[in-house]
């Protein structure tokens, strides 16, 4: 018998299942599309059935202003981009679609995606939906039902352009973290701009799809502003949760990973040392609540001549970098007395340096303090460090593993800093380098001045009682070479004279 060959596409047909599927199955169609359009294979992690369902109530209406973050590398563009629209014009094929993102290149790589999709063989034997001969451009085509894709970066040409569905995928570029006119740019032409394209602002949708990359980005300020369903997963789960989908009950638990056949723990320690602006909890974890950091100003950081009182107890914040480099971040060592109320920073070193200068900076400055703890991020250097160190002061060693981005940290802080209750060395010559990098923040190149005080700020309230270990030989001041005088009571927390280190 002669099988019945489909004539437009000149092969064999489906099977009627497979094409129902197909037609009614948003995920199954994904994975069709997907591995058609670039050869993947989609595994079965279970974000993508949540997913799904999240995407199909917002086209049948059920939800029309949506954001999702997601962290990057987690198929946001080929699901919610590409797919999304594909599928829409596979169902209504007089759709009049508008792809918006932060660069030409994407929107280009985008509807490149979509038109694929609709001129594939499979889509033409599930779908009638076909492109116009006459209006094919890859950023800007029709279907032959009166629908249109219109791609376009942010800042590009919209005028006259109309839209039922807007999809806004990766507004910002990463780098545009420490960029806050460019991030104020964008959010304006969105607001101003690529909204005021909608047809009808009833019954128009649209939907945002981004990682975070800072408080002030779209997201945040969407969020803040307006009534958007939200869709958020951390690429680590915080805590368990649970997810009803059409293909079940989706359970997560603490700790996993949403794509396991994609990433495993030695992925993920690299990626925590090697994200820095946006850190890993605000690009991958998507930890931005949406309150903006009251500013900080110069003058919220008094000074004093005379260190406080020789009784008092002092701790030792470290915030270890990985390397030298002028693009590499920091290592810091800071010295806190607390009293009362008040923190006072009493001296800091800070140096792009390798582990060996940082284990040596980290012994001169115990010998010189011996403080009564030392808090050790646990990253990027401070690992070894840890080790290191544990082997001769393991009572006094407290690894810190920071919870929340650098932004939530240091709004759990703010009011401290706001209260004038950091004090700094009026001669420290490290002291506007310091204040500088908290006025700038979150917006400067580094900020491992401003992550070990938090990390100071975040312990202290439950370790106030503190003693000064009785130990011999601490530093009373510097000889006129810059070495230590050591021999003072052990009752003596640090140097009183104003030719110490940092004064």
């Amino acid at each position: 018998m002669i099988p019945n060959i489909n004539h437009e596409t000149g092969k064999l047909p489906m099977k009627n299942e497979l094409k129902s599927t197909l037609h009614t199955d948003f995920l199954s169609f994904t994975r069709k599309a997907i591995l058609d359009l670039v050869g993947t294979k989609l595994g079965g992690d279970r974000y993508l059935e949540y997913l799904a369902i999240e995407l199909m109530e917002f086209v049948d209406g059920k939800t029309r202003r949506l954001i999702i973050n997601l962290p990057p590398r987690h198929l946001k563009t080929l699901l919610f981009a590409v797919c999304l629209s594909a599928w829409k014009f596979a169902h209504e094929p007089s759709a009049k679609i508008m792809i918006v993102t932060y660069s030409e290149q994407l929107a280009e790589s985008i509807a490149r995606g979509i038109r694929g999709i609709l001129l594939s063989d499979w889509f033409k034997e599930v779908f009638p939906t076909r492109v116009a001969k006459d209006h094919s451009a890859v950023m800007d085509f029709a279907t032959t039902a009166g629908g249109a894709l219109y791609a376009v970066s942010f800042g590009g040409s919209i005028t006259g352009r109309g839209a039922d569905l807007i999809i806004v995928d990766d507004p910002h570029d990463i780098k545009d973290a420490g960029n806050p006119q460019q991030l104020e740019r964008t959010i304006e032409l969105f607001v101003t701009v690529v909204l005021s394209r909608l047809n009808n602002r009833k019954t128009g949708k649209v939907i945002v799809i981004a990682h975070r990359i800072h408080e002030d980005d779209l997201s945040g300020h969407l969020l803040r502003h307006g009534k958007w369903n939200h869709v958020v997963l951390p690429m680590v789960a915080t805590t368990d949760a649970t997810y009803d989908t059409e293909y079940g009950r989706w359970r997560r638990r603490k700790g996993e990973l949403l794509r396991p056949d994609a990433f495993d723990p030695a992925d993920l320690d690299d990626i925590k040392v090697n994200t820095h602006n946006p850190d890993f909890e605000m690009l991958y974890q998507q930890d931005a609540d949406g309150r903006a950091l009251r500013p900080i100003t110069e003058d919220c950081f008094p000074t004093f001549a005379i260190p406080p009182g020789r009784d008092l107890a002092c701790v030792m914040s470290v915030d270890a970098g990985m390397t030298r480099g002028q693009r590499n971040s920091f290592s810091a060592i800071q010295i806190w007395c607390p009293a009362g109320s008040n923190h006072y920073l009493v001296d800091q070193w800070r140096e792009q340096c390798d582990f060996d200068e940082l284990q040596h900076q980290f012994a001169r400055y115990f010998r010189r303090y011996r403080p009564s703890a030392i808090l050790v991020e646990s990253a990027a250097n401070g690992h070894a460090l840890i080790s290191v160190m544990k082997r001769k002061h393991r009572k006094l060693i407290h690894e810190i593993s920071p919870k929340g981005s650098k932004t939530t940290r240091l709004r759990r802080n703010i009011d401290t800093v706001l209260g004038h209750r950091i004090l700094l060395p009026e001669n420290a010559s490290w002291r506007d380098e310091f204040v500088a990098e908290f006025v700038e923040f979150p917006h400067g190149n580094f900020t491992d001045q401003v992550d070990a005080t938090t990390q100071f700020l975040d312990w202290i309230p439950t370790h106030s009682c503190l003693e000064r270990p009785p130990q011999p030989g601490l530093c009373v001041g510097v000889d006129s070479s810059g070495q230590p005088l050591t021999g003072a009571p052990p009752n003596v927390p640090f140097p009183r004279v104003a030719t110490a280190i940092g004064y």
